[in-house]
């Protein structure tokens, strides 16, 4: 993604976070198999482009809630597959899978909210686990090869915020323009920025680079092969309540129209639609399973966006 197009959305990320801290390929199983999961790309490509978001699941408290929600929020429609006891939904836009969104068993005093969990690309998942192992992650969930999917593992970071690798059977995704109702950028929201930033450095690869600092805010952007792929911006120092977390932004053609939207689909809003000096419009949004994500309308005389 442009330099010029990601500033602005890290840019609104950093400002609202005193605002928060307030308030396709896929194929049929088989009864009884394993859940076959859509494969990454098609037709299949021998690319890699490390540490690039190439899947995105919703692990939610509720699917059809979340389903029916995103389906009328961005037009989104859906495959549904149970295997082995898991429920999953493929969301898809113009026949190609662009999410995922599993059903999460919730343990006795589990309180653990719905999230969007982001999985970034690798060549080689073990070599991965074992380099995040050895820069304090936590394992989560051990490798596995999915079919059509490829191998993949769920840890969790040295601040405790999950996210998957995944090394694609079908090759990684091109950089392309992002679309209204697609993916336009990935966020973390760290209480260290900067050990944050080096860790997803050290497992990934990526080059750094610091932005300017907004109301007082660290942020950095991570590159590789030439393009942004994530940026890890600091909350503030007294957001102690507060969890590090993830935040995936998806662009639309009107965010106001969006907002309200949202607010009538039964979702929340927790940092309302505000244009930046670049003439990006963003808001912080929550479907009605509690899990946050954000909306970007770009200016309809920017340069399409690249998704990183």
């Amino acid at each position: 993604m442009p330099i010029m197009q990601i500033r602005p959305v890290q840019r609104f990320l950093s400002r609202g976070l005193t605002v928060l801290c307030l308030a396709t390929a896929a194929i049929m199983p088989a009864a009884g198999g394993p859940l076959e999961m859509p494969s990454i790309t098609s037709p299949t490509t021998s690319a890699h482009r490390a540490g690039k978001v190439i899947w995105l699941d919703l692990e939610t408290t509720h699917l059809a809630r979340a389903q029916k929600f995103y389906a009328d929020l961005f037009g989104w429609e859906f495959r549904n597959y149970h295997a082995d006891g898991v429920d999953y939904a493929v969301a898809m836009q113009g026949g190609h899978p662009v999410a995922g969104i599993l059903q999460r068993r919730i343990d006795k005093g589990e309180e653990r909210a719905s999230a969007w969990l982001p999985f970034l690309a690798v060549r080689d998942v073990d070599a991965a686990v074992s380099t995040a192992l050895q820069h304090h992650a936590q394992m989560d969930s051990e490798p596995e090869n999915l079919p059509l999917r490829g191998r993949q593992a769920l840890l969790t970071d040295p601040e405790g915020v999950r996210f998957g690798i995944l090394a694609s059977s079908s090759g990684d995704p091109p950089d392309t323009a992002a679309m209204p109702g697609k993916w336009l950028w990935t966020a973390l929201v760290a209480r260290d920025s900067g050990d944050e930033a080096v860790f997803y450095q050290q497992v990934f690869g990526y080059a750094l680079l610091g932005m300017p600092a907004n109301a007082g805010f660290e942020r950095i952007r991570l590159s590789s092969d030439g393009q942004a792929r994530i940026s890890v911006s600091a909350m503030p120092a007294d957001a102690t309540a507060l969890h590090p977390y993830w935040i995936q932004f998806v662009r639309v053609a009107d965010a106001t129209d969006t907002v309200a939207r949202v607010l009538k689909l039964g979702g929340r809003v927790m940092l309302n639609a505000q244009r930046n000096d670049h003439g990006d419009k963003s808001a912080v949004l929550a479907d009605p399973t509690g899990a946050r994500f954000g909306i970007t309308e770009l200016p309809s005389q920017s340069v399409a966006a690249t998704v990183p």
